[in-house]
């Protein structure tokens, strides 16, 4: 059924009310919502179409070229658009961080066809959901780098331009993220050989690739109590943010675990947090430590949204309240807590929820806890990831060193 522009604001309006946005970001929507509807009668558009919308995007566009925008008001404008076109389109409107660009707007005619049948078909693979991302990243850059290089299309491509490509990426990955570079280039190579009859790309990709293993960071106990109690309960975050980094510090949980932790993964009576880990899929229990348990219980009391229609346990300190974005929320809460404690400029040291887990890991080894009970505290999939944590072992490392006694220099050097 074909809806007024006048109908379809007021019904827009009512779905962003449910979001319980502040009445000044209500005021914004409105007022842009106004602008959108002048713009319609001056066009004489009745109701919203695909053809409407992209008029009125185009309208935007020049407006901010031309400097008769600010760049906040053209985001504005053009994000209460597309919020009508959602409402007219489902009936309702989800919440989301606006992305003013495509990942894949990157790549041209020619090559962006060719990223998204990689996607589709990685999703077809029953691939982790992780995998799949981390896969169609690598292999847009590498598409992107074949673009810059002029290359007509997949079907020209060969084993040096795939070098070329391997060469581009080490740019933008550090050497130890380089062995999981060429996996992800590996498949797509492999992609491309099924799909686009290209031949002899995957043998262009190396098998071994040299790894730079860095010194694990760690923190002492003290430092991480300081860490811990570093964000002031006064502030809108502040028991949020401190049930958070108790969580990381005492179970090591990964951030994105820590994010995605529902209400119902907590059983109080017991003592104890279950939850499936997004990296390894595995289901993980682990003890709710007193002073965690009453973390998260100060901040569920007092500072988490009242009534809030979302079952994870942390959520957003603004309206509308729900779960924490899965990517870079719990770097800033960490970020915070490094530079109030007066950690984050020490050279050499990482200032996130990884170095809170292995410093987990570490006081487990020096407290003689076997590899495989460290393996299944931090869920890994087997003792080979917890491994890496014995670099941090600083005594026992010593107990590793040779001496001297039977290659004694035959000479002294004058």
């Amino acid at each position: 059924m074909k809806v007024h522009i006048g109908e379809l604001i007021a019904k827009a309006d009512t779905e962003v009310l449910k979001l319980n946005h502040a009445p000044s970001t209500l005021m914004q929507y409105r007022w842009a919502w106004h602008r959108f509807e002048v713009f319609c009668t001056e066009e004489g558009i009745t109701e919203l179409t695909g053809d409407a919308l992209v008029l009125y995007v185009q309208f935007l566009a020049t407006a901010l070229r031309e400097g008769r925008f600010k760049e906040w008001k053209y985001k504005l404008l053009r994000k209460t658009a597309l919020v009508l076109s959602e409402v007219n389109e489902t009936g309702t409107y989800q919440w989301k961080l606006s992305k003013h660009a495509g990942p894949n707007d990157v790549l041209d005619q020619v090559f962006r066809p060719v990223q998204e049948h990689f996607e589709g078909w990685l999703t077809q693979q029953g691939l982790a959901q992780a995998t799949q991302d981390l896969y169609a990243t690598v292999g847009r850059r590498t598409l992107a780098s074949w673009q810059g290089r002029k290359i007509p299309g997949p079907a020209a491509l060969t084993g040096p331009d795939v070098a070329a490509a391997l060469v581009s990426l080490g740019d933008s990955y550090q050497p130890g993220s380089m062995r999981t570079v060429l996996s992800a280039v590996r498949v797509l190579c492999r992609f491309l050989e099924e799909s686009q009859g290209c031949s002899g790309l995957v043998r262009a990709v190396p098998r071994i690739v040299s790894r730079r293993v860095r010194h694990v960071s760690v923190l002492p106990t003290e430092t991480i109590d300081v860490l811990t109690n570093s964000p002031d309960p006064s502030k809108v975050v502040g028991r949020r943010d401190r049930a958070m980094l108790l969580l990381g510090a005492r179970t090591g949980l990964r951030p994105v675990d820590i994010v995605a932790l529902r209400l119902q993964d907590i059983d109080w009576r017991q003592g104890h947090i279950t939850l499936a880990q997004h990296k390894t899929g595995a289901v993980l229990a682990l003890p709710l430590l007193a002073d965690v348990g009453e973390a998260i219980a100060d901040y569920l009391l007092h500072d988490r949204a009242t009534g809030a229609n979302d079952e994870h346990v942390f959520l957003r300190a603004q309206a509308p309240y729900i779960a924490l974005a899965s990517s870079g929320s719990l770097y800033e809460v960490a970020a915070r807590a490094f530079a109030t404690a007066g950690v984050a400029d020490q050279p050499h040291r990482g200032r996130g929820f990884r170095v809170l887990r292995a410093s987990l890991a570490t006081r487990m080894l020096e407290g003689d806890t076997p590899l495989p009970v460290i393996s299944g505290a931090l869920g890994h999939r087997g003792i080979s990831s917890a491994k890496h944590y014995l670099s941090a072992d600083d005594e026992r490392m010593r107990e590793c060193c040779l001496d001297f006694v039977g290659i004694e220099p035959g000479r002294t050097l004058s």
